[in-house]
Formats: C-alpha cells, sequence, structure tokens
C-alpha cells in the first residue's frame, strides 16, 4: 500500500448508502481525487443488491465521479467457507461482513468507509453514546492487521467530526421517525440535495435466488458474546449534558 501522500486519489466504499454518499460529497468539496467502489453481489449470476446499486451508479453519474464495479460470487464465498477467515479473529456474527472486508483487499490506494457516529440515545434523562458494536464493525482493526492505509470509519474518524454529528443527532432528533427519514433529515444539513431512500444492506434479494446468508450465521454465533462499551471526554460530556462519561448498553 502507498502512502496517502504518493495516492493519486482514495477509493471510497460505496454501498449505494447515505454514509459513504455523504463521504462522497466531502471528498468533492474539499478537491480530494476519489474513485467510487461498489460491490456487486452476484448469486447464480443475478446481481442481488440492485437497489444499492441504483442510488450508486445514478449519484456518480450525476457528479462525474469515476465508478469501480467488482464482482463477488457469493455463492462460492460462503459455501466454501472463505468468509469465516474474515470475520473469527474479530469475533464478528454477521456474515455478510467479511464481504466488506473483501472489498477493501480489492483496493489498491487508499479505502474508505463511511461509517456512523456515536448513537445519541435521547429517551433518558443523562444522554449517554451508544457503544459501537463491535461485533458488528471492526474495519480499523482489520485494516490494521493486513496492512492496510485507510480509514474504516470516516464519519468518526476525528473528534471534530464526531463532535459534529453529535450535535445534529441530538437537535435533528425526533421520536417515532425510522433511521432512513431520520438520517436523510439530519445529512440534509450538510448537504441538501442528499436523496431519501429506503434503508438497504444488500441482501434484501437473497431469497429470489433461494440463498440463504443466515444459515452461514451459525458457526459464527459459537464464537461467544463480545462486551460492547464506550468512554467520551469532557467535550463530549458537555455536548450532551450529562453527568455520565461511560456506557456499554445499546437501550
Amino acid at each position: 500500500m502507498e502512502s496517502i501522500r504518493q495516492c493519486k486519489y482514495v477509493e471510497v466504499l460505496y454501498s449505494g448508502g447515505l454514509d459513504s454518499e455523504l463521504t462522497l460529497i466531502s471528498c468533492i468539496r474539499n478537491n480530494i481525487p476519489v474513485k467510487a467502489v461498489t460491490l456487486v453481489i452476484k448469486i447464480k449470476g443475478l446481481a442481488i443488491n440492485t437497489h444499492d446499486l441504483y442510488y450508486a451508479q445514478k449519484f456518480c453519474v450525476n457528479h462525474n465521479i469515476e465508478q469501480v464495479l467488482v464482482e463477488l460470487d457469493a455463492d462460492k464465498f460462503f459455501e466454501n467457507g472463505t468468509y469465516l477467515d474474515y470475520l473469527r479473529p474479530y469475533y464478528i456474527t454477521q456474515p455478510h461482513v467479511a464481504t466488506h472486508m473483501w472489498l477493501i483487499e480489492q483496493c489498491t490506494h487508499f479505502p474508505v468507509i463511511g461509517g456512523d457516529w456515536p448513537w445519541v440515545q435521547n429517551h433518558v434523562e443523562n444522554k449517554v453514546l451508544s457503544p459501537f458494536k463491535i461485533d458488528f464493525s471492526s474495519y480499523e482493526r482489520f485494516m490494521k492487521d493486513n496492512g492496510v492505509f485507510g480509514i474504516g470509519n470516516m464519519i468518526s474518524n476525528s473528534l471534530e467530526s464526531s463532535c459534529k454529528f453529535i450535535q445534529l443527532h441530538i437537535d435533528n432528533h425526533v421520536s417515532g421517525e425510522t433511521l432512513a427519514e431520520f438520517k436523510t433529515r439530519m445529512y440534509r444539513n450538510i448537504e441538501p440535495t442528499i436523496e431519501y431512500r429506503a434503508r438497504s444492506y444488500g441482501w434484501e434479494n437473497m431469497s429470489i435466488v433461494k440463498f440463504d446468508l443466515f444459515k452461514h450465521r451459525f458457526p459464527l454465533l459459537k464464537l461467544g458474546v463480545t462486551s460492547n462499551s464506550i468512554k467520551w471526554n469532557n467535550v463530549i460530556k458537555n455536548l450532551l449534558n450529562t453527568e455520565l462519561t461511560e456506557n456499554d448498553k445499546f437501550f
């Protein structure tokens, strides 16, 4: 892997979702040369993540961003157990996460994942942050262990960006909204042209080709339960207006 100064561009892993799209928008605004790398999930020769591909290709065409489509033979990847080699070292229990790690390996420059911010629990009197689910997302650990120079969670990559999104969360939270509705309205504070779309993780059409992704989760559940916790400093403590400085519960 090249150093960032040697890289001619960064590669944003663009699913077609809001988080990676906002990362692309940030690159455009800051004149950072960028390519979008999009996974095409193939099962029995059929692309199943068509919802994601629609929004990803539409955005790249409209913003003149070069898009690299990378096809994965998901039948082979899961049936021969390759996915387990990616997940077992990190005790990850969601099988589809292995495809994201595989896609990171297909990048040649500086891969960047949109990620997420520390979720604010607004429903409690003393606001707290939810921990990141380590058994789901461990991209930066994977990158470090494999010598990949990149960013595994762009939205929370710095204290400043984390604080920005935490504040936006607090300011825009409306009880009863779906996650897609909330994120769209929140992100429009940064980029008004963000397009509302249904939330997707790319595998909604697997039943069409009679592929059972969930059966591949059983070997992962045997890995055990991962503890999750988060601690924060006085900057975030003041932002939350709370007396608490740590939390290990999601709700």
